[in-house]
């Protein structure tokens, strides 16, 4: 066997002991030599909780135990982590596992990478169902199982469940006005907020929604005196103008906020039905 298959052959091995599940990804990123002080362009390839794998535009040739600092971006988030080269192709592919990284940028990587994953999943789910009217009735059951899998199925942390969990909060109905800012394209659109939770809301929006799900927004609106403007990406398009938002990054004290009010509307509306 030849040295680079050898190599090859190893990498395979290391990437099989992986316990965090990976998942695909294709960003721009720059990975530094510690002891070299040098930079390299590169692209993350794939990413979990524990490390990542890059390929690098130039051959790597530092080789494993190496410390390295690994910058990219998931899902509108930038990342800079500590991390130690684990394996090699000898060619452009490195494992990099993340050391020391702190908590709070954890459960930022716990966000990107769950959307990272339900966006996968998504895809994979169109390829099946494209690929299941190709072929027999008796296939399209097994692929469509496969492939609606929960993205994050296997993983050790348990935080990637969450935005699940938050489907279950009590949304209670709202009529304001919202705007809904586009962070990418740096766009602001109108509309009305349809009901709201501790984790997101439903907003139709006056105009045409112009871009898909998973895209970084902020929502702006006023409620019974009180003003927001959260964070959060687009969880879901009902239709041309109807869209789901999950809220991210909420501080503790938005989130009090958010909960008073909604309790304050549940019990306007019971007081109603009274």
């Amino acid at each position: 066997m030849e040295p680079e298959e050898k190599a090859a052959e190893r990498a395979d091995e290391e990437q099989n002991r992986r316990t965090a599940p990976r998942h695909g990804l294709d960003e721009e990123a720059s990975l530094l030599l510690v002891n070299k002080g040098s930079t390299s362009s590169c692209r993350v390839v794939d990413l979990s909780l524990s490390g990542c794998c890059l390929r690098t535009k130039e051959r790597f040739t530092a080789g494993s135990k190496v410390r390295v600092e690994v910058t990219f971006r998931a899902r509108g988030l930038s990342f800079r982590f500590s991390g130690m080269t684990q394996w090699s192709d000898s060619r452009n592919l490195v494992g990099v596992r993340f050391v020391d990284v702190p908590l709070r940028r954890r459960e930022d990587l716990v966000e990107a990478i769950y959307e990272v994953a339900a966006e996968n999943a998504a895809k994979a789910a169109r390829q099946a169902d494209e690929k299941a009217q190709r072929q027999t009735p008796v296939q399209i059951p097994a692929l469509a199982i496969v492939a609606r899998a929960h993205p994050l199925q296997g993983a050790v942390p348990v935080s990637p469940a969450k935005p699940r969990n938050r489907r279950e909060e009590s949304r209670e109905e709202v009529d304001t006005t919202a705007a809904i800012y586009l962070i990418k394209i740096a766009s602001r659109l109108q509309g009305r907020i349809l009901d709201l939770s501790v984790g997101g809301c439903r907003i139709r929006a006056d105009e045409r929604f112009p871009v898909g799900i998973y895209t970084r927004v902020e929502t702006e609106f006023r409620v019974k005196g009180l003003s927001f403007r959260l964070a959060g990406v687009v969880q879901a398009i009902h239709d041309q103008h109807t869209i789901g938002i999950r809220f991210l990054d909420m501080s503790s004290r938005k989130r009090e906020q958010v909960e008073e009010l909604i309790e304050d509307i549940r019990e306007a509306r019971s007081g109603v039905r009274d």
